[in-house]
């Protein structure tokens, strides 16, 4: 487990990609789990409560309250969309504009665990915002023709597997995200970097939660592939 920054209310750590954020009923090792731990290693209370939940195959920053007062607070902070949330995502294809806005209405399946994009109307719809900007195009040497685009999104709103959706959506779903659309794992494998290893791996997603702003302080992680 590694701790970008702690301080007496709050926790914040990077979670690998292919890590639980929280366990689901199994005996996979989970961030909550390696958080208790490190606090109960303290001598301290075994409290650890999740402020922003990233999906199993996604990586990047995860921050914990350490104290049910804070827990109110930063939840409360979240739900008014103040933390600021940015991240890097991998998407297959190319958007026409450099930088943009993507508003849509989201629904979400529970039992598939799926989330699609609806019209405002709809039952239970909920209403998704996000921006981008293009940093990067490249194209793969498994696919001449097809190209991948490395991209910066803020997040404005949080809505489940959002930035998942509302790419694919629109034709350009994230790499090595095959529920939504995007290249199988084995085309991920197949496409390489100059040094000969994947650009993902198997189980991950190409999207990282790089940095986070809480308490008017911003914690950053470093691009996490080679484009």
């Amino acid at each position: 487990m590694k701790i970008i920054y702690e301080d007496t209310e709050k926790l914040i750590v990077e979670k690998p990609a292919g890590v639980l954020t929280q366990s689901a009923r199994s005996f996979d090792t989970d961030l909550v789990s390696e958080v208790l731990t490190y606090r109960r290693s303290k001598k301290e209370t075994a409290y650890a409560a999740v402020i922003n939940r990233l999906d199993r195959p996604v990586g990047g920053l995860v921050l914990f309250a350490k104290t049910k007062q804070a827990a109110a607070r930063l939840s409360k902070e979240m739900q008014q969309n103040t933390l600021n949330k940015q991240y890097y995502a991998l998407i297959c294809g190319k958007p026409e504009q450099s930088k943009g806005t993507f508003v849509d209405y989201l629904q979400k399946d529970a039992k598939a665990n799926l989330s699609k994009v609806v019209s405002k109307e709809s039952k239970e719809a909920k209403r998704a915002e996000l921006e981008y900007e293009v940093l990067k195009t490249v194209y793969v040497q498994a696919h001449e023709q097809m190209p991948v685009t490395l991209v910066k999104i803020h997040l404005i709103t949080g809505r489940h597997h959002q930035i998942r959706v509302q790419f694919a959506s629109r034709g350009l779903p994230l790499l090595g995200d095959t529920r939504y659309g995007g290249q199988t794992e084995a085309d991920c494998r197949m496409a390489l970097q100059k040094s000969g290893k994947p650009l993902i791996q198997r189980y991950e997603i190409a999207l990282c939660a790089y940095a986070l702003t809480v308490d008017k302080k911003t914690y950053e992680l470093a691009l996490p592939w080679q484009v």
